[in-house]
């Protein structure tokens, strides 16, 4: 691959398409993060992490002219440098809560890109994104609130192509090896590639657009294999709706449907089917040249009645796409974490279930429904404030997997209590963004400090009566 890189933009550049430009970029964060405790299983496993500090890093260069563009990224990891560890044992969460060290410096992107007369081809290692982030998500994009992470990468071939010059629609046609998704973490024994085509009308800041994807996932130590078919729609418009007042409307909407050996049920221990769906909103007022702005944003994602029957409804959204910043990315996501502990603990099981590590999510929204009433405030040019309400449900039973399992299928949650109901939790969260005041082309002129805080209070049915209330706080600083 790059050898292929290498000629074709040495073939580009050695014409003459017109003078080349060089350009350089970064996204640096480093984040102090603290939780408090709060109980993961009966065993006594606690979650919540003291205070630590978190890097990440992803630096690039473009050189490119009217005709070609090279472009390459390293970075995108993010890892723990400094502080105290979370409690619960082992490494199957990818945020590397367990040690202290530097993240190694893996490449992100290695592309070429050429615009020729019939339309536009790209080639390479590169990041994936698609609408509000819902399923493909680069995560270079700062959620509302909590820290960037993670990233969807792939090996790419894309044609893109337009009706015509001035056409508002673009037509795409891409064939991928993922490199790493939620679903994909080590490339080397997961086999997966798709094809994707997608339609996308553009005109000013308007987007509308339909993205279907026919997925083949192998895992290489177990034989087992994922065939899913997916098919998403997009929308995001901005209007003026009085003198001074602007709206911006956006949704995602997603269905999956296929079948999957990777991990089964009793009732069907050949294969599952799989038929799932998701959708996410978003609706935000602005007026006074968008100093203040409100609105809400909504999530939904199916959730799964029966997990023994053969067919899972289970839906996760990619888990660079931000929902609040403690109920899933750090509660669920420590619960996960230790469910994945007892179910392969030896003094509990003789032999773990295959594909027992896909239910480790690293806090990715997923099988509940959300609505998150926000506020943005710019009183000052150089500092955003902004508050939020997220209230959260599950759609389907609170059952743990390990104890309901245990309990005969009687739904308990991960402390071994009887669940009644669907209530999750309420969580408010708030943020204060200082925004350095450097002339635009200054390199510094987009550095900014974040302080973030966040306070959940959890429903009965997520072990409420035995946590009042679990915080977390951020101070991040950001170069861009």
């Amino acid at each position: 691959m790059i050898a292929i890189l290498g000629m074709l933009s040495s073939v580009a550049f050695g014409a003459d398409p017109g003078p080349v430009k060089f350009k350089t970029n970064a996204n640096l964060w480093a984040a102090h993060d603290q939780t408090s405790e709060f109980p993961v299983d009966a065993e006594g496993t606690m979650g919540g992490q003291e205070g630590h500090i978190e890097m990440r890093s992803i630096l690039g260069l473009k050189l490119s002219n009217k005709e070609v563009a090279v472009e390459a990224e390293v970075g995108g990891l993010s890892g723990q440098v400094w502080g105290e560890h979370w409690t619960i044992p082992g490494s199957i969460d990818q945020r590397n809560r367990h040690m202290n060290g530097l993240a190694v410096l893996s490449p992100r992107t290695l592309k070429i890109q050429a615009n020729l007369p019939v339309g536009q081809i790209e080639m390479g290692l590169m990041t994936s994104h698609w609408g509000l982030g819902m399923l493909a998500n680069d995560g270079e994009h700062n959620p509302y609130f909590g820290l960037p992470e993670f990233g969807d990468r792939v090996m790419r071939a894309r044609f893109t192509t337009k009706p015509s010059t001035d056409s508002p629609w673009h037509f795409t046609g891409a064939w991928d090896r993922v490199v790493e998704d939620e679903l994909t973490i080590n490339a080397r024994n997961q086999w997966t590639h798709q094809g994707i085509l997608s339609s996308l009308w553009v005109k000013g800041n308007d987007r509308i657009g339909v993205y279907a994807v026919s997925r083949q996932q192998d895992e290489l130590l177990s034989g087992r294999t994922t065939r899913a078919g997916v098919l998403d729609l997009f929308a995001d418009t901005r209007t003026k709706v009085a003198e001074g007042v602007k709206l911006r409307l956006a949704f995602e909407a997603a269905g999956i449907s296929g079948k999957t050996n990777r991990s089964t049920t009793y009732e069907s221990p050949r294969r599952v089917h799989i038929q799932s769906g998701g959708a996410t909103a978003l609706g935000m007022l602005s007026m006074m040249d968008d100093r203040i702005k409100f609105g809400a944003s909504s999530g939904f994602a199916s959730g799964d009645g029966d997990p023994t029957d053969d067919t899972t409804h289970d839906f996760t959204f990619d888990r660079n796409f931000g929902v609040g910043m403690i109920l899933f990315d750090e509660v669920q996501g420590a619960i996960d974490a230790a469910t994945y502990n007892l179910v392969t603990n030896p003094e509990y099981s003789g032999q773990p279930p295959d594909g027992v590590e896909a239910m480790v999510h690293e806090g990715a929204f997923r099988k509940a429904s959300y609505i998150q009433p926000r506020v943005q405030v710019t009183p000052l040019p150089w500092l955003v404030v902004r508050t939020g309400v997220l209230f959260a449900s599950a759609t389907a039973p609170i059952a743990h997997p390990f104890y309901t399992a245990r309990n005969g299928g009687t739904p308990v949650n991960h402390l071994k209590e009887e669940t009644d109901g669907y209530r999750l939790g309420t969580e408010f969260d708030w943020s204060l963004t200082i925004k350095t005041m450097f002339p635009d082309k200054h390199p510094l002129h987009r550095t900014r400090l974040s302080i973030q805080g966040g306070h959940a209070y959890l429903d009965e049915n997520l072990g409420g009566n035995k946590t009042d209330r679990i915080d977390r706080f951020i101070v991040m600083f950001q170069a861009l």
